[in-house]
């Protein structure tokens, strides 16, 4: 029964490594690296004020149409139809320092309606923040109620 159990991971371990490519689970204000691109997940309490986060050019914030804030979806960052790094975020802002370029930046939100939203972007990879909104008609909490 061991050498099954051993033999079931070891096979499963690369399934589920090239399943993972390009995808993160990203921690709360904690910067990471997906295929080259910086990303940080960020914007709640104190640590949105962090300083640092002004230095990635691109920060997208989850929005209803009314302005509130919104949590955990799967944001992606694509460039010509490939996606270019993708992480599941629990805070309405995710910063990306991505290359200069044309973007197109997805949220889908998880649990409730699973609405998706995008918008495209262009940046120049430096300078100013750019701010981009990705807005939902409605909360996942208007669902359940």
């Amino acid at each position: 029964m061991r050498a099954f159990l051993m033999t079931a991971v070891a096979a499963l371990f690369p399934l589920t490594t090239v399943m993972m490519a390009g995808e993160a689970l990203a921690v709360q204000d904690t910067p990471t690296t997906i295929n080259g691109v910086e990303v940080v997940c960020t914007g709640v309490g104190s640590a949105k004020d962090d300083p640092r986060w002004s230095a990635y050019p691109v920060k997208i914030v989850l929005a209803t149409t009314g302005g509130a804030n919104l949590a955990n979806a799967h944001v992606s960052l694509s460039q010509n139809g490939k996606e270019v790094a993708g992480t599941d975020c629990d805070a309405p802002w995710i910063l990306f320092r991505p290359r200069a370029g044309s973007y197109t930046a997805t949220a889908s939100l998880i649990g409730g309606s699973g609405a998706t939203s995008s918008q495209n972007f262009s940046t120049s990879g430096a300078g100013p923040q750019k701010e981009i909104t990705i807005t939902f008609a409605r909360s996942p909490m208007a669902n359940a109620q």
